[in-house]
């Protein structure tokens, strides 16, 4: 009674282990249930005890350890401070890779384990990192949100330690980073990193943040271009940026330099965004829609969604597999793979889409604005 409760529960309350921790356990010992475990925040708590209250008679004791943890000492946010941050399902270099988060990426820190931190990135995604993060208290972190910002817009470059000595490189940089200025240095800016270094770019590679974000518009010739953009880049599990992707880390990587939000994994982004009908003509297919592609349900297999990528036109979709490339649903098309068309899911429109749809842009995420 008590684990189906819990699976009921959890099903309703946390059904997704990559954004939502529900770790919980329940006992009985006489008239009480005894509830032990790990749980997200204190909200999913109050909602668990509540739910089991209206569903039982039994006296809830709450033995729950709530996120994040109370010995981070209120340190509980941090920012990205290398070019392409790795996070793992584990506290582990042995471990998989889940994905990826750019320099400049503001993270919710949940716990701590023998110097690797617990985190959740703004897409909701949770996994281990001790790469460098800076960590910050809600002060702290509010003083780094209010400096002005630049984003890096070329594909790679490098950071240097002078705006005169080519040589001497601080960092490298890739498209989506984003640094704190300190001051315009003639064809550079100096900026700031999270853990306060300090160096400078070129400015013809970097973009004022706030006027990105205006300017950053997920309309189809945007899509595209940025999709194109990353031809040929390699496939790397777990990978979101040009050195290296996997199928739903460049969809998302495409959108978010075009300032949307998209969810991690490719069975995630199919539930956002709007539907679109699949025909044989593929009439309905717009350009810069989401196509998925997997195993179709049968009487032994559940549908499975397992790869994604980006319709262009003329039945041609670009996607990272192997390294990014267009391919076609078109037989008469020397592009035509019959793998993907056969296992093609379903599309979704992202484009025009809005809150409702379950789609977030940078404006409206408030780890990225100026105020907590």
């Amino acid at each position: 009674m008590v684990e189906s409760l819990l699976k009921e529960a959890k099903e309703q309350f946390a059904p997704d282990k990559r954004t939502k921790v529900f770790a919980v356990a329940g006992r009985l010992e006489g008239s009480n249930l005894i509830l032990s475990g790990e749980v997200h925040n204190k909200d999913l708590r109050d909602r668990l005890v509540s739910f089991l209250e209206s569903k039982t008679e039994y006296t809830i004791v709450d033995s729950l350890v709530t996120l994040p943890l109370a010995s981070l000492n209120g340190k509980n946010y941090g920012v990205v401070s290398v070019s392409v941050a790795n996070i793992r399902t584990k506290p582990g270099h042995s471990e998989e890779l889940a994905t990826q988060v750019l320099l400049g990426t503001p993270l919710r820190i949940l716990k701590q384990d023998r110097g690797w931190l617990y985190v959740q990135t703004p897409e909701e995604y949770l996994g281990w990192t001790d790469d460098k993060i800076e960590v910050f208290d809600p002060a702290g972190y509010q003083n780094w949100i209010d400096r002005p910002k630049v984003i890096v817009t070329t594909s790679y470059g490098v950071a240097l330690r002078t705006n005169d000595s080519p040589d001497e490189i601080v960092s490298d940089i890739v498209a989506g980073d984003i640094f704190a200025v300190v001051e315009k240095a003639g064809p550079h800016v100096k900026v700031a990193y999270p853990d306060g270094r300090e160096a400078f770019i070129r400015s013809e590679e970097t973009m004022p943040f706030d006027e990105w974000l205006f300017r950053a518009k997920d309309t189809p010739s945007s899509i595209v271009k940025t999709a194109k953009r990353f031809t040929g880049v390699p496939y790397l599990w777990g990978g979101t940026s040009v050195k290296g992707m996997d199928c739903s880390g460049y969809t998302k990587t495409v959108f978010f330099l075009n300032g949307v939000l998209l969810p991690r994994d490719a069975s995630q982004q199919e539930l956002v965004g709007e539907p679109v009908e699949i025909t044989d003509d593929y009439r309905h297919l717009r350009v810069g829609d989401l196509v998925f592609f997997g195993a179709k349900e049968t009487a032994t297999r559940r549908r499975r969604v397992t790869h994604v990528g980006i319709y262009l036109s003329d039945k041609k979709f670009i996607h990272e597999s192997g390294d990014v490339h267009i391919n076609s649903f078109d037989p008469a098309d020397s592009l035509y793979s019959e793998y993907r068309t056969r296992s093609l899911l379903s599309a979704r429109r992202v484009i025009g889409a809005g809150k409702n749809a379950g789609i977030r842009r940078f404006a409206e995420t408030p780890l990225y604005k100026r105020e907590l």
